[in-house]
């Protein structure tokens, strides 16, 4: 069967959502960790513009004609996901790069703008509206597509959530790795504590995406069966399931606990960090391969 999203498509939507979650997390930790969670916040606007950037040029390089992808923001098309994600990815990126601008050091800030702490928050307030568009458009732009896998009435959901947890994990990465700045026990607790949160939430969305689909039509139960028992299973039982949810949740709920002794904890912290980007990347994996392998009965 030819595939008409490959694996560029993949990166794109990951990288998406990445950044969705890094801006989210520092938002969230500037607009109520205070000056506590100051690291937190930096981290999380310098990670933001960098995955999508990545993602927009790797989706320009996918498309045939890639110095017309100005046509997208030629109009706007009420009806099509597609149009409003196009127009919202614009925006974030452009808005990521100024909220990145604000959180540089005062001698790196040449524009010289007036009150630019007023600015930041005015912006944190608003980028988690603008960041979850983002996150779970992809989502609805799949359930748009009509192939039965895709179909799944969570799939937006699935996508946000597993975004808001690699975003999260994204700077709890680069804080374990800085030698700069690098973010105390009690941010990285509070960090660790919310990804583990959301590990739960996502395994509960697509538990919950399995039963729906098994028990629905022929077509979309075929499709939750490839996915499940077909050629896809491996890919979801090991590297999602396995290696992506099950085995980081375990490393943070073991820090959590303190039950990782203090050698091992930085090699904990970022193992479990990796994991959870390395899953996040496979979920939309096997959701664009698979859906495109799924087709409806006659």
């Amino acid at each position: 069967m030819e595939l008409t999203w490959g694996l560029m498509i993949v990166i794109y939507l990951f990288t998406a959502g990445l950044s969705a979650g890094a801006m989210v997390t520092s938002n969230f930790a500037f607009l109520y960790g205070g000056q506590e969670f100051e690291r937190v916040s930096r981290f999380g606007a310098y990670i933001s513009p960098f995955p999508i950037s990545l993602g927009l040029g790797v989706l320009l390089l996918d498309l045939g004609s890639p110095f017309n992808f100005y046509r997208l923001f030629l109009t706007l098309q009420v009806r099509s996901p597609m149009s409003y994600g196009s127009w919202a990815i614009l925006f974030f990126t452009f808005l990521s790069v100024i909220y990145l601008y604000l959180w540089l050091p005062e001698n790196y800030q040449v524009l010289g703008l007036r009150n630019p702490q007023t600015w930041k928050k005015r912006l944190a307030k608003f980028m988690p509206v603008l960041s979850v568009g983002v996150a779970s458009y992809t989502g609805v732009l799949l359930n748009a597509a009509v192939r039965p896998l895709w179909t799944a009435p969570l799939l937006p959901v699935l996508f946000l959530v597993s975004a808001l947890s690699t975003g999260v994990a994204s700077v709890i990465l680069i804080a374990a790795l800085s030698p700069w700045q690098r973010a105390r026990h009690r941010e990285l607790h509070l960090l660790t504590k919310a990804d583990a949160i959301l590990i739960i939430l996502e395994c509960l969305i697509i538990l919950t995406m399995i039963v729906m689909g098994r028990t629905n039509s022929l077509s979309v139960s075929s499709a939750f069966g490839d996915l499940l028992f077909g050629p896809f299973a491996w890919i979801f039982w090991l590297l999602i399931v396995g290696l992506g949810l099950i085995i980081p949740l375990a490393l943070e709920l073991m820090e959590l606990k303190d039950k990782i002794p203090v050698k091992w904890a930085l090699p904990v912290t970022i193992s479990s960090s990796f994991l959870v980007l390395f899953g996040g990347f496979f979920v939309r994996f096997i959701i664009t391969y698979a859906g495109q392998w799924s087709g409806w009965f006659n």
